[in-house]
C-alpha cells in the first residue's frame, strides 16, 4: 500500500512539472521559436507554429483559448527569410515579415476589448526601443515612418 501511495505521489509530481514546462513565460522581449508563450497580466497566450514546411503563423488567445488575433494564413513567416516578433509589457505585439515586407503592430484596445492591427511603416507609432534598434539597419525599411 505504501508503495502504491509513493508511486502515485511521484507520478503526480512528474505530471505537474511537465504541465508547467508546456509554456514559455514572457513579459516582454523577442519571440523567435515555435512555442506557446504565456504572456502578460491577462494570462494571454501567444502560439507560434509551423503549418507547412518552414511556414510559421502565430495567434494570440485569451486564458480560455479564444482567439483574440490570428495572423493571416496567406502572410506566413518563413525560416528562409528574415522575420522579427516582439511583445511589450502592455500586451502589444510588433512584427516584421521580410517575405511580404509586412510591418504590423498588434495593439490592444481596452475600450473595444480587442486587438487592432496597424502598419507601422505607413503610420507613425512608438515602437519598443529594442525592436526598433534591431530593424534600423535594414535597407528595405528606409521609408518606414515609425523608424524615423
Amino acid at each position: 500500500m505504501k508503495f502504491i501511495l509513493f508511486l502515485f505521489i511521484i507520478l503526480s509530481m512528474i505530471h505537474c512539472s511537465s504541465e508547467k514546462s508546456k509554456y514559455n513565460f514572457i513579459q516582454e522581449g523577442f519571440i523567435n521559436t515555435n512555442a506557446t508563450y504565456s504572456w502578460g497580466r491577462a494570462q494571454r497566450k501567444i502560439i507560434v507554429k509551423n503549418i507547412e514546411n518552414s511556414c510559421k503563423v502565430f495567434a494570440i488567445t485569451n486564458e480560455n483559448g479564444k482567439i483574440l488575433y490570428q495572423q493571416p494564413i496567406n502572410m506566413t513567416f518563413s525560416d528562409n527569410h528574415y522575420w522579427l516578433c516582439y511583445v511589450d509589457d502592455k500586451e502589444n505585439l510588433y512584427y516584421y515579415n521580410s517575405d511580404y515586407s509586412d510591418a504590423k503592430a498588434i495593439i490592444w484596445n481596452s475600450e473595444l476589448n480587442k486587438y487592432e492591427e496597424k502598419d507601422w511603416c505607413s503610420t507613425k507609432i512608438h515602437l519598443p526601443v529594442e525592436f526598433k534598434n534591431e530593424l534600423e539597419d535594414k535597407a528595405t525599411l528606409n521609408n518606414c515612418l515609425s523608424l524615423k
